[in-house]
């Protein structure tokens, strides 16, 4: 559980810069808008409580969306009579339909969720001035390499098993 509490940490970092001064600056949107101080504890445990919330069913959504449309599409179009370029086609408008049901719908919508919760959380922070905005750094991500790596396996390995199951027999 530790790799994993590192990693949700990474993530919720990821959202954060440290201001010329070295205090902690929140960005809810992303860099180029508002930005808030995070001056205490409990304010730095509300936004990670949330961030980490948001990244953690974001990630969720994004696997399970994407691999449950991978396997319809797969299922449904490897019975699917005709040519490979209509077998083809018909994944491809299958994946499309089962990818917006599974991943993007959910993805939208949670964002939407995220979105409506941040003027509540952000609104006893005190926000960042605009000569502060142009001077953040952002904060070091060691674990940005091992997460890339994991990526890299993963989408291989996923390349591999469609490779290995779209072959003919």
């Amino acid at each position: 559980m530790g790799t994993l509490s590192a990693w949700i940490e990474q993530l919720v970092n990821a959202h954060c810069r440290k201001d010329s001064s070295g205090r902690l600056v929140f960005l809810p949107y992303g860099r180029r808008r508002a930005g808030y101080y995070l001056d205490s504890a409990s304010d730095q445990q509300k936004v990670k409580a949330l961030v980490a919330m948001y990244a953690v069913a974001s990630i969720l959504f994004q696997l399970l969306g994407s691999t449950s449309s991978l396997i319809i599409t797969l299922g449904a179009s490897s019975d699917h009579p005709g040519s490979r370029a209509g077998k083809l086609e018909f994944g491809l408008i299958l994946y499309i339909i089962s990818a917006f049901a599974f991943q993007w719908l959910p993805m939208l919508l949670l964002w939407r969720l995220y979105r409506s919760f941040l003027p509540e959380v952000c609104s006893s922070l005190q926000a960042v001035g605009s000569e502060s905005m142009d001077n953040l750094q952002t904060i070091p991500n060691p674990i940005r390499r091992q997460g890339l790596i994991v990526a890299s396996f993963g989408l291989l390995l996923m390349l591999g098993i469609l490779f290995l199951v779209s072959r003919p027999q």
